[in-house]
C-alpha cells in the first residue's frame, strides 16, 4: 500500500458531541501533516461538503459511537454524500468510552457497499462525557491524564501505520461485528427514536441563557422567551447537558448532573 504516501490531500469530517473526537482529529491530522495537505470539517457546519469528498485523495471519517451505532448526524451526512464514496480510500477514526465491538465497521460496511475502500479504521477509548448517568464517573483536569495519553498512543500509533500503510482495520472482524451487534446496536438502534425524544429541561433550574441552544449542533433546541424547547430530534452527544450553567438538562439520567465534563474543545 505504497500509493498512500503519494496521495497529497486529506479531507476530514468529523462529529463530535463534547470535542473528545475533535481533539483526537486535530491531533491524527498533526502526525500526518509531513504527507498530507488537509482540510478539516465539523458535518455540523451548515454548508455542501461535495466539492472537498470529490478533490480528496484520501477521507478521514471521525465520530464518536453510541451503542456501536455512529451518531445519527453521521449517518444522515453518509446518505447525504454515500455516492461520493465510490472508488474513495477512507480512513475512519471511532472514539468511545469502554468498547463498541465494530463501532468503525458499523459504518466502514455502509462506505463499501457505496464502493468505498476502507485502508484503516481504529477505535480509541475517551473520557466519559454521561454527565446525567449514575453509572460512569465524569472526570476532569489532571484525573484525565492517564486516558489522554494511552489515547494519544493510539492515536500516534494509527498515523504511523497508515503512513508506512500497515493500517489495521479495526472492528471489521466476524467476532467484532456480533459483539457490537448483540451486546449493543441490536438494542440501542430499536430504542434510539425514543431517547432522541428525552432530553428533559428542569424549569425550575433553566435560567434561559439560551447557550444549550446556542451551541446544539442538531438544532434541537429553541429558544423561546425566557424557555428553551426541545424538538425532538436530539443528537444524544450530551454537549447541552455539560455545557448547561444551571445542570438543567438531563437525556437519559433521571437526576441533573452532579458533575459535568468540560471537553477538550
Amino acid at each position: 500500500m505504497a500509493y498512500i504516501k503519494d496521495m497529497r490531500s486529506l479531507a476530514a469530517f468529523y462529529f463530535s458531541g463534547t470535542g473528545n473526537t475533535r481533539y483526537c482529529v486535530l491531533r491524527l491530522l498533526e502526525r500526518l501533516s509531513k504527507e498530507y495537505k488537509a482540510e478539516v470539517f465539523d458535518i455540523s457546519e451548515k454548508r455542501d461538503f461535495s466539492k472537498s469528498l470529490s478533490s480528496a485523495d484520501l477521507i478521514l471519517i471521525a465520530f464518536p459511537i453510541y451503542g456501536s451505532a455512529p451518531p445519527y448526524p453521521m449517518r444522515e451526512f453518509f446518505k447525504k454524500y454515500e455516492k461520493l464514496f465510490s472508488g474513495k480510500d477512507v480512513v475512519i477514526l471511532e472514539t468511545q468510552y469502554f468498547f463498541s465491538g465494530d463501532g468503525a465497521a458499523s459504518l466502514g460496511r455502509a462506505i463499501e457497499k457505496a464502493g468505498g475502500r476502507v485502508i484503516a479504521a481504529e477505535h480509541i477509548n475517551m473520557p466519559n462525557n454521561l454527565a446525567d448517568s449514575e453509572v460512569f464517573q465524569i472526570k476532569n483536569g489532571e484525573a484525565l491524564k492517564q486516558t489522554l495519553e494511552k489515547a494519544n498512543r493510539r492515536i500516534d500509533k494509527f498515523a504511523k501505520d497508515i503512513l508506512g500503510g500497515k493500517g489495521r482495520r479495526r472492528g471489521f472482524s466476524p467476532l467484532s461485528h456480533a459483539v457490537g451487534y448483540f451486546c449493543q446496536r441490536k438494542y440501542f438502534r430499536k430504542g434510539e427514536a425514543e431517547k432522541r425524544k428525552k432530553l428533559s429541561i428542569d424549569k425550575t433550574r433553566c435560567v434561559g441563557c439560551g447557550l444549550c441552544a446556542k451551541h446544539c449542533p442538531v438544532q434541537n433546541l429553541k429558544k423561546e422567551g425566557d424557555e428553551i424547547v426541545p424538538a425532538g430530534k436530539c443528537a444524544l452527544c450530551y454537549r447541552c447537558v455539560n455545557l448547561c450553567p444551571k445542570k438543567a438538562i438531563t437525556i437519559v439520567g433521571k437526576a441533573p448532573p452532579k458533575d459535568q465534563y468540560r471537553g477538550l474543545r
